[in-house]
């Protein structure tokens, strides 16, 4: 019986020593710096969204190719306009295709912009909007077929 849990104790060591090592070799987006601060920026977005009741409206749905993206802001129910809005678009599975471009706005409350969508899968869409005195992000996932 003693060799078994010793046998099992070196075997949950291994096991921890392994995921450990794999952790800190691969530890990308595992550790976010300056969390504390980042998340207190975050919570007084969120309180200002909800104080001015900001809406977005976002596309249905984006395919493989180009796309003409159109966001539409409202603040209470009126356009949000003057926003400056960047349009960030990523692949899940791949960095390499992530791109940002400034969003313009056609009309009162819309913004548009074009990006090219080059291969299948899941696509991270999000809007940086700063306005007045808001600063935030909202984000969205697609399934690209």
């Amino acid at each position: 019986m003693k060799p078994f849990i010793i046998a099992l104790y070196a075997l949950f060591l291994f096991a921890m020593a392994s995921g450990l090592t794999v952790a800190f070799r691969n530890a990308e987006g595992l550790v976010e710096p300056d969390y504390y601060l980042k998340q207190n920026g975050w919570f007084r977005a969120k309180t200002e969204e909800r104080r001015i009741g900001l809406q977005v409206e976002s596309p249905e749905s984006i395919r493989q190719g180009e796309n003409e993206l159109t966001f539409v802001l409202t603040e209470q129910g009126k356009p949000l306009t003057n926003a400056a809005v960047k349009l960030f678009i990523g692949q899940v599975q791949n960095s390499a295709q992530d791109v940002t471009h400034a969003m313009r706005e056609t009309a009162p409350g819309t913004y548009k912009a074009t990006v090219d969508v080059p291969a299948r899968g899941k696509w991270l869409v999000r809007i940086d909007l700063s306005s007045n005195n808001l600063n935030t992000s909202k984000s969205w996932f697609y399934d690209v077929n």
